[in-house]
């Protein structure tokens, strides 16, 4: 059986091959600016224009954030979402999608079953984390539940270019008790920007940085104030054979419906 050390390895590199660019193709041809533009171009970073399934895979460390305390080292994480994108319009897709979650242990990097929060000596049970199937709208400037009626605007996402690498950026805001930080979500989706001005391409190789400070989880059992502080990384997949062997065998074990017919 691979390491973890493996894992991470094959998640290096699936990052970095991303292929040559297009011939002909330049970054300075798009005009993110324009509201049909920029998300047909943040669906081509994030999944694919055609209604294929789409694999991503993260990985990533989680801290506690107390006040008045350095942050403090919690678990690391790693986890799988499968989505398909469908067109509603020039200014709408819809995304269905489900994700699988699951904490390690800090220093082994293993599967947690059970862990002993530090804050509080608590013994915890620890859940697979499960989303899905679940179903969101994609507009141009943001992401919404599948059931919100709000209609699409000519707002943008923001973006911006480092070289050939263009950046588009999510945030999301969810709304908070008294006294409490509101959940507070950044993902930064990165591409060739050649490549997604081509219009032959539906989709193109992608990263994604990702960074969440949320409520402490039910199972923590905490009752002291603060925060967690998600710290993640990820790759589009070009399929689902792509996922390293030691998660894709976890993977099935806790969802096996994962992947539906398309068995990798």
């Amino acid at each position: 059986m691979s390491s973890r050390r493996d894992v991470l390895a094959g998640l290096a590199a699936l990052t970095a091959a991303g292929g040559a660019a297009p011939a002909g193709a330049a970054a300075s041809d798009l005009n993110l600016d324009e509201p049909e533009a920029n998300l047909a171009a943040y669906i081509k970073l994030r999944g694919d224009l055609r209604p294929d399934p789409v694999y991503d895979m993260v990985r990533g460390r989680v801290f506690g954030l107390v006040d008045g305390q350095a942050a403090r080292p919690l678990f690391k994480m790693i986890g799988a979402q499968r989505t398909q994108y469908r067109r509603v319009s020039s200014l709408e897709y819809r995304a269905d999608t489900r994700y699988v979650g699951v904490l390690l242990d800090w220093n082994a990097e293993q599967p947690l079953q059970r862990w002993i929060n530090p804050y509080n000596d608590q013994p915890c049970e620890v859940p697979v984390t499960r989303y899905g199937p679940a179903s969101m709208r994609l507009l141009a400037d943001r992401m919404l539940a599948g059931d919100s009626v709000s209609e699409p605007t000519r707002a943008t996402r923001p973006w911006f270019t480092i070289g050939h690498v263009v950046y588009m950026v999510d945030q999301i805001m969810s709304p908070a008790p008294n006294n409490v930080q509101p959940d507070a979500d950044l993902m930064n989706f990165s591409g060739d920007g050649r490549q997604l001005a081509d219009p032959a391409l539906t989709r193109i190789p992608s990263q994604l940085g990702f960074t969440a400070v949320e409520h402490w989880r039910d199972w923590m059992q905490m009752d002291q104030p603060g925060s967690l502080w998600w710290h993640v990384a990820g790759a589009k997949l070009d399929g689902p054979r792509d996922y390293p062997a030691e998660f894709l065998s976890l993977l099935q074990a806790q969802d096996p419906d994962f992947f539906g017919a398309a068995r990798p």
